[in-house]
């Protein structure tokens, strides 16, 4: 790495990726989605998370192996495994079901165009079968893909522990 004066540079600019990289996904995860669930309609929100989450999700896949290749840290078992499972993580959200969900959204504004996603029971428009089906299998994927989302949060936040102790000593 860079030595200027004598200084080793190579921690900061760890540090300051580090910082980018979790700073960006407790930011996203926690502050922006929720106020732009609440403020955009969910057709709009929708869309600006499908342009969003491609490059989120493989951010979450490759950071931890630049944190990995670039680390200060003596690196042991235990926080190999933890930015493994970090980019573990990411690379399932970005490689399955990433494109899972995308397909059942396709699906379901398949039938929404073909004004197939309700039907009139007893005067009163109700989901078909197929509309709440889909409905559920993006629920169930949508979840599986927040809690690999929250378990990279959490790994690379032990990682910034594991960090935070070298750069003190």
């Amino acid at each position: 790495m860079i030595n200027v004066l004598g200084l080793n540079t190579r921690v900061p600019y760890h540090a300051l990726f580090y910082s980018f990289v979790f700073g960006g996904s407790v930011f996203h995860s926690f502050v922006v989605s929720p106020i732009a669930f609440k403020v955009l309609p969910r057709q709009e929100f929708g869309r600006l998370q499908n342009h969003i989450f491609p490059g989120y999700f493989l951010g979450q896949t490759l950071a931890p192996l630049v944190l990995g290749l670039t680390t200060p840290l003596k690196l042991c078992p235990f926080s190999i495994g933890v930015l493994a499972v970090s980019g573990l993580a990411g690379a399932l959200n970005y490689f399955v079901l990433l494109p899972s969900c995308q397909q059942i959204k396709v699906e379901r504004e398949k039938l929404v165009a073909d004004k197939k996603h309700e039907k009139n029971e007893n005067g009163v428009s109700v989901p078909t079968k197929e509309y709440t089906e889909l409905n559920k299998k993006f629920g169930f994927y949508h979840g599986i893909s927040t809690l690999l989302n929250f378990g990279s949060i959490v790994t690379l936040g032990i990682y910034g522990l594991l960090l935070s102790k070298r750069m003190i000593k």
